[in-house]
């Protein structure tokens, strides 16, 4: 039994891989040919556009909205677990007379079904990133998809030939040299409590070996309670300091120590928070980009888990682009990582950096995609709306499926206004940050 189920199943992810694939089709996807960055743009834009009109020619239907909510599994239930069923039954990935308000192997199936043709990990699991993408409706998917275009084109016009783009929504980060495409990695940004802001900035300088200071919202909602419980700040190879002066953390009483008094320094090394590189930025709010101890994280779907700053996924790769021009040959920098201690390079010419929030995108084989509303830009909607019909066919003998190339989507912060309340970090002369400051929002 088990056996067939698991044929039909994979029969019907199969089946809806196509369904993914001819809804591409009817929006003009296809997979994009090498172009220079602004060309590149220019396609992704006009792609975007036409597939906004396609879907606002679409019928009419209505769709139901699970809203917001704790994370749902297999086992689950309640009137949100019944809310998702009939969303699926909707997308004609289960039939009506299995709509339940518990969350039974059917619905489990049908919730893979469609992770699958949404190009997201088929766990399951309803967390932030499929809610949205299964609330999302055809008319709002093509707002949102125009918005995206109107912004690439800005972007494609003023933006310089050598760039940082680090896109929030789908969590990447793309170095353009010379109008060209060189490199894009995966990244880790802010989670919703501790927002990465939209900044235009420039990295300056390459830290190879960085320490971390742990910066004081960490210090104050993280660090300083694990002092006080188990006399440790829980942190592999750190330094604390209190009124200036090193202490042995488990010899002193932290439940009265304000957290101003107190200052945690994590070493070099494979474990530090920072990874072994760090890109320095020129802002005042403890914002740069750096590597991490955790690379497991980039596995993840929805990647908006640090304290504010950008980790990158191959941050070693970056560093060897960034300083051609110099004499940190790659060769240096193998010797620079043994000797386990931090080293400032500074760049030939600093790289501009740009914060983007971009809301729908366009993969390489020319899906469009949209991505969760991380920093929650949209307004609740009602429980039920009336909304154009999605594109795709559906399964046979079921209701007419959502276009399965279409995934979350979020509206763009109203300004690009940092986060209030960021600990400032001190600048030079020349707006660079001191090398002495290492505080950061990780």
């Amino acid at each position: 039994m088990i056996a067939s189920a698991d044929l039909r199943m994979s029969r019907k992810l199969a089946l809806l891989a196509l369904t993914a694939a001819s809804a591409m089709a009817l929006l003009g996807a296809g997979p994009a040919d090498a172009l220079p960055y602004r060309d590149t743009l220019t396609q992704w834009a006009d792609r975007l556009d036409a597939a906004a009109v396609e879907l606002d020619q679409a019928p009419v239907q209505t769709s139901t909205r699970i809203g917001e909510g704790g994370l749902m599994k297999l086992g689950s239930s309640g009137e949100r677990v019944g809310r998702l069923a009939q969303r699926l039954a909707e997308l004609g990935l289960l039939p009506a007379d299995k709509v339940s308000e518990v969350f039974t192997t059917d619905i489990d199936r049908a919730v893979k079904a469609f992770q699958l043709a949404q190009r997201m990990k088929p766990d399951g699991l309803i967390g932030a990133g499929t809610r949205a993408a299964l609330d999302r409706t055809p008319a709002e998917a093509a707002a949102l998809m125009r918005q995206s275009a109107v912004a690439m084109r800005s972007f494609r016009d003023t933006a310089p030939d050598n760039i940082l783009v680090v896109n929030l929504t789908n969590q990447t980060t793309t170095l353009v040299r010379g109008g060209e495409e060189e490199l894009t990695m995966r990244a880790i940004v802010g989670r919703p409590s501790r927002e990465t802001p939209l900044l235009t900035d420039r990295i300056t300088h390459v830290i190879v070996n960085p320490t971390w200071t742990v910066p004081p919202t960490v210090l104050k909602e993280d660090k300083l309670p694990n002092l006080r419980a188990k006399g440790t700040p829980g942190i592999q190879n750190a330094i604390v300091y209190l009124d200036g002066q090193e202490v042995a953390p488990e010899t002193v009483d932290w439940h009265d120590v304000t957290p101003g008094r107190v200052r945690i320094v994590q070493q070099p090394g494979d474990h530090n928070a920072l990874g072994r590189f760090r890109f320095n930025l020129t802002n005042p709010y403890d914002i740069y980009l750096h590597g991490t101890n955790e690379p497991r994280l980039f596995a993840r779907e929805l990647r908006s888990i640090s304290s504010g700053c950008v980790r990158l996924e191959d941050p070693r790769k970056l560093a060897e682009l960034l300083l051609q021009g110099t004499s940190v040959t790659p060769e240096r920098i193998d010797r620079m990582l043994g000797k386990q201690q931090p080293q400032w390079v500074k760049l030939a010419a600093p790289m501009p950096v740009q914060f983007v929030y971009w809301i729908a995108t366009v993969e390489a084989d020319g899906a469009v995609r949209l991505h969760p509303d991380i920093y929650d830009r949209l307004d609740d909607a009602p429980a039920a709306v009336s909304v154009p019909a999605p594109l795709s066919g559906a399964l046979p003998g079921t209701t007419p499926a959502a276009a399965p190339a279409l995934s979350p989507a979020a509206m763009p912060p109203a300004g690009g206004q940092p986060n209030a309340g960021r600990a400032a970090m001190p600048l030079d002369k020349s707006g660079t940050a001191e090398k002495s400051a290492d505080k950061s929002s990780v």
